[in-house]
């Protein structure tokens, strides 16, 4: 690769970026993020955000789990665009209720959202992608995929993170190394972003942020610009080589038991 390729690095001009859960805290960020590289971006949620009219000029509402939505959506994106560049997997859905008294649509709805919604526009996309340029999917999991939760951190009134919340995300990172060996052949490059907890001053209290803090060798929550570079390299043209692969982006937050095992005993 030569330096004057490095130039074009955060250049999307004429790149279509499809992004779910696009109407969520992450998802408006990465909406504005590569609208503002140059991008041409399309969103999907099941919730539309209001009075943002570019957000709202290429948005599709809908349920990522209904397959046949889906299917519609990137027939409807291709017929249009003649390609899609890009797709962020980001639409996802927790519960946090007692685990004793979870119900079973609860479960299912999250299993619906975080793995049946990534598969579906996984499955639909390569359906669509022509091989003479890459294609790129990036999936959004979770730290909570990789470790469980530091249940010392959440007190009475804490949203509380859940069993299948965890097992979704784990399963989109196993989803995201297979499909990245099936798909391979069809020069579709499959990567995914595990983020540590996103600060929410709306969602969180003081205490449990200052608690959170505690567990991290940086000292603090992620922000929502903290995941730009990995979602620019990992969307790249430039990227033609890394694929399978999970980057975890949490501050130290997933180290903690090593940091905090060499601090007491060296």
């Amino acid at each position: 690769m030569t330096y004057k390729k490095l130039n074009k690095l955060t250049n999307y001009k004429n790149k279509i970026v499809l992004i779910t859960g696009s109407s969520g805290q992450l998802g408006q960020y990465m909406v504005s993020l590569f609208r503002n590289l140059g991008a041409r971006v399309y969103g999907v949620d099941i919730v539309k955000i209001k009075n943002d009219k570019l957000i709202n000029k290429n948005f599709i509402k809908g349920d990522v789990s209904n397959q046949k939505l889906v299917a519609n959506c990137l027939h409807n994106i291709f017929k249009i665009e003649k390609k899609i560049d890009v797709i962020i997997n980001n639409a996802g859905s927790s519960v946090f209720t007692n685990y004793l008294t979870r119900s079973k649509e609860e479960i299912q709805n999250v299993v619906n959202t975080n793995l049946t919604g990534t598969i579906n526009f996984i499955k639909e996309f390569s359906k669509f992608h022509k091989k003479k340029s890459f294609g790129y999917i990036i999936n959004i999991g979770s730290i909570y995929g990789v470790k469980i939760p530091n249940f010392k951190i959440y007190k009475k009134n804490d949203r509380i993170n859940s069993e299948i919340y965890g097992a979704s995300k784990s399963g989109v990172i196993q989803l995201t190394k297979y499909f990245a060996k099936l798909l391979a052949k069809n020069k579709i490059i499959t990567n995914c972003i595990s983020p540590g907890g996103i600060i929410n001053k709306k969602l969180q209290t003081k205490k449990f942020i200052k608690r959170y803090n505690s567990q991290v060798p940086l000292k603090r929550m992620a922000r929502v610009d903290d995941f730009n570079f990995a979602l620019i390299y990992f969307s790249n043209d430039q990227n033609t080589y890394t694929t399978g692969q999970n980057i975890v982006i949490d501050g130290g937050f997933t180290i903690w038991q090593i940091f905090s095992w060499k601090k007491k005993y060296f």
